[in-house]
């Protein structure tokens, strides 16, 4: 199997191609065959510098990111996990977010990836990320709160344990759960385990429904947005809970590198964004 080459040169292949400078945007918006979210006819190519310029720049970061966090080398292997990863590494808005899949669109041909899947995690990010820039995501007297019951143990996975809201949600309980031991997948696919108290591990199986721990994200984050917006907080987003995890570790005396290890992060540099 040939290579793909190294990320500078694939990225500059895709840039080639999606290049529309100097081509009518109108005629490429009648035969491109591709529609926006609004239905509008939208060209496949790229008709401004600045534009070419900010998708080259997105394009290597994030092809960088998938092969660091996922191992992931060609640029076409690049699925919409792993583009979800990438923008939730960023800690930024939602309005951020937005832009980064508006751009994702453009090489979608390119990646693993379909533009409904894209439009997807669009609606997902609307409901989980917070709506302007904060300067800090974490959240304060998470013991107060108490979401519906359905819910509950995934905030007190995050809450307590440092998961990731993908882990929290959805959980296979004859696969992941034995005993008190609960088995989940890290960025990349990396399997890792926490042992739980007895008191949350029956939780997650109560509220279970055929063997399996699932609830919808944008349900999740509307009952968590209510509790923290109740308390007199802003809500940053699911992703915020593990920003407070991060710090009341370092405050009980971890060190960085524990909390790190105990986060999942490949680099400690990481856990840097969240103990800000």
């Amino acid at each position: 199997m040939a290579r793909a080459g190294s990320i500078n040169y694939q990225v500059s292949n895709i840039i080639k191609k999606i290049n529309g400078i100097g081509k009518s945007k109108l005629e490429s918006r009648n035969t491109s065959g591709l529609k926006a979210e609004s239905g509008h006819n939208v060209s496949n190519l790229v008709h401004s510098y600045k534009s070419l310029d900010n998708i080259r720049g997105e394009l290597t970061n994030l092809a960088k990111f998938a092969k660091a966090e996922h191992q992931i080398k060609n640029i076409s292997k690049i699925n919409v996990i792993v583009v979800k990863d990438w923008i939730h590494s960023k800690e930024v808005s939602y309005s951020t977010a937005s832009n980064y899949l508006s751009n994702i669109n453009k090489v979608s041909d390119f990646l693993n990836i379909q533009r409904s899947e894209v439009k997807e995690l669009r609606t997902e990010f609307r409901a989980e990320l917070p709506k302007q820039e904060l300067g800090t995501r974490s959240y304060k007297n998470l013991d107060k709160i108490q979401l519906p019951e359905r819910s509950q143990p995934a905030f007190e996975l995050q809450r307590d344990y440092g998961l990731r809201v993908s882990a929290s949600t959805h959980i296979n309980i004859y696969r992941q759960l034995n005993g008190n031991t609960l088995e989940y997948q890290e960025k990349g696919g990396k399997w890792s385990e926490k042992e739980l108290t007895r008191t949350l591990a029956i939780k997650i199986r109560n509220n279970s429904v055929e063997g399996k721990y699932i609830i919808n994200n944008r349900t999740y984050s509307r009952d968590l947005q209510k509790e923290i917006e109740a308390t007199g907080q802003k809500y940053s987003g699911t992703h915020g809970i593990r920003h407070s995890y991060a710090q009341n570790r370092i405050k009980q005396g971890d060190t960085k590198q524990e909390v790190s290890e105990a986060m999942g992060h490949s680099r400690e540099e990481i856990t840097n964004i969240y103990l800000r």
